[in-house]
């Protein structure tokens, strides 16, 4: 919301930068790996409904569920690493976020 509040130039510090492309993307991957989840498991109520339903249990559905994030939150990580190794400083002079995709390090 700064970003575009001020004319598409990031005005927060520069370490914010990753900060917030990863508050972003996971974001976005977290809801659509768990409505993925979600659909997996109302799949197995309605073509299982007897065996699933002696199935569940409450530590197999936390574990499922620390096993996305840590996925996530990994696969996420890569925003760090573009922006600290692959080119994120390169478009902070010229007021750009620099980090919002990866391949866009390489305008200056």
């Amino acid at each position: 919301m700064a970003e575009a509040a001020a004319g598409m130039t990031w005005p927060l510090p520069v370490v914010l930068c990753p900060v917030a492309n990863f508050c972003f993307y996971s974001s976005i991957y977290l809801s659509s790996i768990f409505l993925a989840a979600l659909s997996v498991e109302r799949y197995l109520g309605v073509v299982f409904p007897h065996h699933y339903k002696d199935q569940k249990r409450p530590r197999r559905t936390l574990a499922t569920s620390v096993v996305l994030w840590l996925v996530v939150f990994s696969h996420i990580s890569i925003v760090f690493v573009a922006h600290f190794h692959g080119g994120g400083h390169q478009n902070v002079g010229n007021g750009s976020m620099g980090g919002g995709a990866v391949g866009r390090g390489d305008k200056g």
